[in-house]
């Protein structure tokens, strides 16, 4: 686990240092995927931050599916989030299922929109404050014998604006650690089930 901590620190310097990670939303909207899904009343166009990242994956987009919907696993492979809790446990995820859970220390309360395997994971995001707030979406596309994943993020209202304001990069960065670690879970298969 220490040398994958180290690893992932490694990596976020890297991206930090690399000139075409300073990605804005300006930057962004126009590499806005149109077959991403989007709750209503949360749209690209009319928000006030969006983020688009994207990483080509060697495992197929199945594989991939199984780690990224199953938020209850997060905190074993994603540093930044911690104390998942859904509100039914027992219920598989999909449409509809809420879960609270802290993301840098923040705490989160999320309700998947949508859940198509091996295609599409969406879920609103909501930090303190007005409801919801954003919208993270993550489109599943196969390419050759792996995966292209692409994930955009949605934000509107003050704490959106704030973070614009003070610049993306931090949450870019974000998105690209997520990615990575994504990618580093999902070489060891489809995630067992519980």
């Amino acid at each position: 686990m220490r040398k994958t901590l180290i690893a992932v620190l490694a990596l976020a310097g890297f991206l930090a240092a690399t000139p075409s990670a300073a990605q804005t939303t300006e930057q962004d909207l126009p590499r806005r995927n149109p077959d991403m899904a989007w709750p209503a009343g949360l749209n690209p166009s009319t928000a006030d931050l969006f983020n688009h990242n994207q990483l080509t994956m060697e495992q197929s987009c199945e594989t991939i599916y199984s780690w990224l919907s199953a938020p209850q696993d997060w905190p074993s492979w994603l540093i930044f989030a911690r104390d998942v809790r859904f509100d039914d446990p027992a219920a598989p995820v999909g449409v509809g299922s809420r879960f609270a859970w802290n993301i840098f220390d923040i705490p989160i309360v999320a309700e998947v929109f949508v859940a198509e395997p091996g295609r599409r994971f969406g879920y609103t995001v909501t930090p303190p404050g007005p409801t919801p707030a954003y919208a993270q979406s993550w489109l599943l596309t196969p390419a050759g014998s792996g995966c292209t994943v692409t994930t955009e993020e949605v934000g509107v209202g003050d704490l959106a604006r704030e973070t614009r304001a003070r610049g993306d990069l931090l949450v870019y960065l974000a998105h690209e650690l997520w990615l990575a670690s994504l990618r580093f879970v999902s070489r060891t298969g489809p995630r067992p089930e519980s």
